[in-house]
């Protein structure tokens, strides 16, 4: 942040000291020009009685005497002085023996100075003579134009106020210039080291001190606001731990450390939008332990918390498959799984967390084998919203606990049903194969020109005991998921080149057979690695 020129306090400290100095050097110059003009006043009357003790004793002899033409002399004398604009001598009773004046003294200042010393100073001395009787025989008096030393007064009062006034305002600047090396351009720095520190992180930088200021107050202000930055950040980083503290509280579990309720809401409404801008599904299951209560009321509540941080630690390893894990109280976890594209993914997957369970845990060196009941729902079938898609896999998981239980349930009965059914083929066809259930049969392939047959196709079926004919496009995807085309391939190719050599035995040698992949009717061996030709 640059501050302003105008607003510095270098400027305001200029302002206010040159101002103060001025007022000062004013004040104190008008002071030594009272004074001047007290001295010049008196100046004036010293002037006078100098005069007059020089001229009494012609006066004196004149009067006594009654000499006019010596009295004129004594006069003239006085007026020599340019000073003196009228003289008189004689007895204040009679005419006077001698006097004469002349006219004021024109000045420009005139208008000033007769304010301060008067127009003029009338001063009288008596003339006595000599003892035993010092008869009085009259005055000597002289009128003196204050002109002359008004000019006097007038340059020495403009010198006095003009070297007051420099003299000031020159100490002021000086005492601005002492301010601003100690003070100011101290604090300028500060400012600048301030500006530079990181809010976040305000003990990084620390103010460094200045240098000849380490034991007055300035050096006491950069270690004080030093250790209020070490403060400030100290109690910052206490504050964010105990928001982020309390925020995890809300938001997660407190003995699992997984997601509580409410943030698996937050992150399933997240889900669920980005499935439905790109259409895809996503299945939400439902995990509650079968008859968890007895395993508490069998060891300690503390026993029943190390199974569920075992438990928790047991699902977290199906993370790479779920968009999200969380915990929605008690025994009853909740795991998300997004972009799907056929219900049975979520049928695998909740068939895989059963099987999971089927290790024991270790539990104070006993083994525990834990049951569990799991509702599945899907987005969009069974809603469009979190809520829908939670209550419903919920109560989905609390019907399945009362009809049977180490199991799990779709919320809709078909879609149930076909997975149900689903996973019961897929265990049967490992075993088919075994149990002599798949058989061939052959599609001829009839020559137009001459009407005969030229090849046939293997066809593969499979002759399930309880639900009939299997049709291929049901239970190949099944053997590509498990693993078992590959055997069942080696079979194929095993029974079709026996059928095709005994019927060249039969005489049949120019006979062709072909084995197709029954889904998509292909006879490319690099489809399923069994077409023969």
């Amino acid at each position: 942040m640059k501050l302003e020129l105008k607003h510095s306090l270098s400027v305001k400290l200029l302002r206010v000291v040159l101002l103060s100095a001025l007022i000062v050097g004013v004040a104190l110059s008008m002071a030594q020009i009272v004074f001047d003009a007290y001295k010049t006043r008196q100046a004036v009357a010293g002037d006078a009685q100098r005069i007059l003790d020089m001229f009494r004793d012609p006066s004196t002899q004149a009067v006594y005497s009654l000499d006019r033409e010596m009295g004129m002399q004594v006069i003239e004398g006085l007026l020599q002085d340019e000073a003196v604009r009228m003289a008189s001598i004689g007895h204040p009773a009679e005419t006077m023996l001698a006097e004469k004046s002349r006219a004021l003294q024109h000045a420009p200042s005139r208008w000033l100075t007769d304010l301060i010393l008067g127009r003029e100073r009338t001063f009288t001395i008596p003339l006595v003579g000599k003892g035993p009787y010092s008869e009085y025989y009259g005055d000597l008096s002289i009128t003196l134009d204050t002109a002359t030393y008004g000019q006097g007064f007038i340059v020495n009062s403009v010198i006095i106020f003009v070297s007051g006034v420099l003299r000031a305002l020159v100490l002021g600047l000086v005492l601005y210039l002492v301010y601003h090396w100690l003070l100011t351009k101290p604090l300028s720095r500060i400012i600048e080291h301030l500006t530079s520190i990181n809010p976040d992180r305000p003990s990084e930088h620390k103010i460094p001190q200045l240098k000849g200021h380490e034991r007055n107050e300035l050096g006491l202000w950069i270690t004080t606001a030093n250790q209020l930055l070490e403060s400030i950040e100290r109690n910052t980083h206490l504050r964010h731990e105990a928001e982020s503290s309390l925020l995890r509280m809300a938001q997660y579990d407190f003995l699992t450390g997984l997601p509580n309720r409410q943030k698996l809401q937050e992150q399933l409404d997240k889900i669920l939008i980005d499935a439905g801008r790109r259409q895809r599904r996503v299945a939400v299951l439902c995990v509650g332990l079968d008859d968890f209560k007895s395993v508490n009321e069998q060891f300690t509540y503390q026993a029943g918390d190390k199974l569920l941080l075992a438990l928790a630690d047991r699902l977290r390893a199906h993370s790479g498959r779920l968009g999200a894990l969380a915990r929605l109280g008690g025994d009853q976890f909740a795991l998300v799984q997004a972009d799907i594209d056929q219900p049975y993914e979520a049928a695998e997957l909740a068939q895989s967390i059963l099987d999971d369970l089927e290790a024991e845990f270790a539990l104070d060196q006993a083994g525990i084998r834990l049951r569990a009941t799991i509702g599945i729902t899907l987005f969009p079938e069974d809603g469009d919203s979190t809520e829908k898609l939670l209550q419903k896999a919920e109560q989905t998981m609390t019907l399945a606990k009362t009809r049977s239980r180490n199991r799990y349930q779709f919320y809709i009965a078909s879609v149930d049903s076909e997975m149900r059914r689903r996973r019961e083929l897929e265990k049967d066809l490992r075993e088919a194969l075994s149990r002599d259930q798949f058989h061939l049969v052959y599609q001829p392939q009839i020559s137009y020109r001459d009407h005969r047959v030229v090849g046939v196709e293997a066809l593969i079926r499979w002759q399930h005991p309880e639900h009939g004919l299997v049709p291929p496009d049901l239970f190949i995807p099944l053997a590509e998921q498990n693993g078992t085309i590959i055997a069942i391939g080696q079979w194929v190719l095993d029974q079709a080149c026996r059928q095709l050599r005994e019927w060249h035995d039969q005489g049949f040698s120019g006979l062709r057979m072909a084995s197709t992949c029954p889904p998509c009717s292909c006879t490319t061996a690099s489809c399923h690695g069994w077409s023969i030709t």
